[in-house]
């Protein structure tokens, strides 16, 4: 979150999110960012609400209408 507050993270896990884009199993603004993305390519995403979780926020981690923050890496295709 833009509070500085980490939310979920792989690399604390030990173990790399997995999943398939543009299937709608996502935030819009996954579906739509990592596509533009190449193997082994770095970024940091900064999502809207309106891209993430809008208005209905995600639990009790991630408050309504809050702007996401992600440093994402491509190590698989």
């Amino acid at each position: 979150l833009t509070n500085g507050k980490v939310f979920d993270s792989s690399r604390q896990r030990g173990q790399p999110f997995r999943s398939v884009i543009g299937v709608g199993r996502l935030i819009k603004g996954w579906d739509e960012g990592i596509p533009t993305m190449s193997l082994g390519e770095s970024a940091i995403l900064s999502i809207q609400p309106e891209y993430g979780y809008g208005a209905r926020g995600a639990g009790a981690s991630i408050p309504p209408n809050s702007e996401l923050i992600f440093e994402v890496r491509i190590i698989n295709s």
